[in-house]
């Protein structure tokens, strides 16, 4: 986003929507498919449905320079059911809000913030399918967590899926190392998974 006088340009996240349902049969998680409105960052979850036509989403925004200029704008990010030969996804439209979530207990805020994080991490990788199991493996327990009734049992679950992330983030290690994901991937995953740890430290 450039401004036509060269002043800067501040972007806020005005709104996340998608067009498949949020908590759709594939996900197995309580938690909003997107997040970051009101800041620059929107965060959104990198699935579909796995039988459907890929998944779009609608980002829409606010540019300002300052300086009274102002523009809004959307754009739109496609998870596509293959990668190969031609990612392509069909779009039916802003249906569901992404900010919205299921789930409804007091663990809430500190896991989905957690669960999204990683599913947004390495998303222009093809990640070791070794790192991609251990990943889902976390997010799973971190879900689990989400909908836990029980204090006690949702702090097991966190700890476990920390115990888990950490693995996942040697996995990557190693992986930036022999070059089978780029550093970018690896370094993205291991900050991750220490903000994942303060997270739910809280």
């Amino acid at each position: 986003m450039t401004d036509p006088d060269g002043d800067p340009v501040t972007i806020t996240i005005t709104g996340i929507t998608q067009d498949e349902p949020i908590d759709s049969e594939d996900s197995g998680s309580p938690c909003p498919d997107g997040a970051g409105v009101g800041t620059s960052i929107a965060l959104i979850r990198s699935e579909r449905i796995g039988g459907g036509d890929g998944r779009v989403y609608h980002i829409s925004f606010l540019a300002d320079d300052g300086r009274g200029g102002q523009c809004t704008g959307t754009g739109t990010v496609c998870v596509p059911v293959k990668q190969k030969p031609t990612p392509v996804c069909v779009d039916q439209g802003p249906l569901f809000d992404s900010t919205q979530g299921l789930c409804a207990t007091a663990l809430c805020d500190a896991t989905c913030a957690v669960d999204l994080a990683a599913s947004s991490v390495c998303t222009g990788d093809l990640v070791p399918v070794a790192l991609s199991r251990r990943l889902a493996g976390s997010r799973l327990l971190i879900a689990r967590a989400a909908e836990a009734t029980s204090e006690k049992k949702a702090n097991r679950l966190m700890t476990s899926a920390m115990r888990s992330f950490r693995k996942a983030a040697r996995i990557a290690a190693h992986a930036g190392r022999k070059g089978t994901i780029s550093p970018v991937c690896a370094n993205a995953l291991a900050e991750m998974v220490d903000e994942a740890g303060v997270n739910l430290a809280r």
